[in-house]
């Protein structure tokens, strides 16, 4: 069955590593991270919990405003000069991280769009925006739903968002108590960052906007054997995400160029991974590269799917990606699974599969 495509014409990103989508995205193709000693102590050796922080942000400052603060700096990265036209008639689709876990954005679900409304000093969408709780999955969610109001017709364009911060106590000390902190006497852990991504989207890009992605398919799952409980792991979830995501776009797993994850560090992840594409690809590949944005900016929760696909838009803009098509995958800590198929726009001439 052949999706509904959308094609990606803005972007931004705020991350350790840059307060922008092209200097993040430059950072993390030179290998470059920002990772840190936090004022926060792990409670086993007393040492300093290593994190990645968004310089610009005071670090006293609160969880609930980090959350909004980042948030509304991606938005207006990807918004530019655009950031006061016509926002009333755009929807804003937020994903945060997964219901109760402590120190997340889940909570503010009912409040976040208004906060950064004031923030910003601009209104959104005031019927059709909405904030997903659901992790890392919840961005692709959230890429969904923009979709089905783009369809429709209730909307000409979607922003697209993932928001989350892990560094405060509450998140710290929930990672340290499942054994997911990277420490000294840890190394199977994540380092724990914060981030926003946002993603403009439309059915067909306008002039003077010209696409820097294009959405082919999305897929969805759950896995019933998670990172927090002793289920045997086969991928389950990630593969049945992974088939419904190529056979939207109407491709084969080894059409693809390359692989994005959120994956970020721990052995349960590239596991996951690594099962998901013997199972996925068929034939045998020299090499299909996988990209981690956490090699460069920690463990983002829900910013982490998103970041992906503003990381191919721009690669795809810059020319440095291997090839026309990527797979970017997604797994929450609560067993929600998303798989995106993206592309590079389609140059002048160029063939239609």
């Amino acid at each position: 069955m052949s999706a509904i495509r959308m094609d990606v014409t803005a972007t931004g990103l705020v991350s350790s590593v840059g307060l922008s989508a092209a200097s993040a995205c430059a950072a993390m193709r030179a290998g470059l991270s920002s990772f840190e000693a936090l004022a926060y102590r792990d409670n086993q050796a007393r040492k300093s919990i290593t994190g990645s922080p968004v310089s610009v942000l005071p670090r006293d400052l609160g969880r609930e405003e980090r959350l909004v603060d980042l948030l509304a700096m991606a938005i207006a990265d990807a918004l530019g000069g655009d950031a006061g036209a016509g926002c009333e008639q755009v929807p804003l689709v937020v994903a945060v991280s997964e219901p109760g876990r402590p120190g997340g954005g889940a909570a503010l679900a009912g409040t976040l769009v208004a906060r950064v409304e004031r923030r910003l000093e601009r209104r959104f969408h005031p019927g059709l925006s909405r904030v997903l709780t659901g992790g890392s999955a919840a961005g692709f969610q959230a890429l969904e739903a923009a979709r089905k109001v783009l369809e429709v017709r209730r909307a000409a364009a979607c922003l697209v968002c993932g928001v989350d911060s892990f560094l405060n106590a509450r998140s710290l000390l929930w990672l340290q108590e499942h054994g997911r902190l990277k420490t000294q006497a840890n190394a199977d852990g994540v380092i724990p960052g914060e981030a926003a991504a946002c993603v403009r989207v439309e059915l067909r890009a306008r002039a003077p906007r010209q696409p820097l992605a294009t959405v082919e398919g999305l897929g969805f799952a759950r896995e019933p054997a998670t990172v927090l409980n002793e289920e045997p792991l086969r991928a389950e979830g990630l593969v049945k995400a992974g088939r419904a995501a190529l056979e939207e776009a109407g491709l084969r797993m080894e059409d693809m160029d390359l692989r994005l994850s959120d994956v970020s560090g721990e052995l349960y992840a590239f596991k996951e991974q690594a099962l998901a594409l013997t199972r996925l690809l068929r034939v045998k590949r020299e090499s299909l590269p996988l990209w981690l944005c956490a090699e460069s900016i920690g463990e983002v929760g829900a910013a982490a799917s998103l970041c992906q696909l503003v990381r191919m838009a721009q690669a795809w803009q810059r020319g440095y990606a291997p090839g026309p098509r990527a797979l970017c995958f997604a797994s929450s800590v609560s067993g929600e699974r998303a798989v995106a198929v993206v592309r590079r726009p389609r140059q002048p001439g160029e063939a239609g599969r």
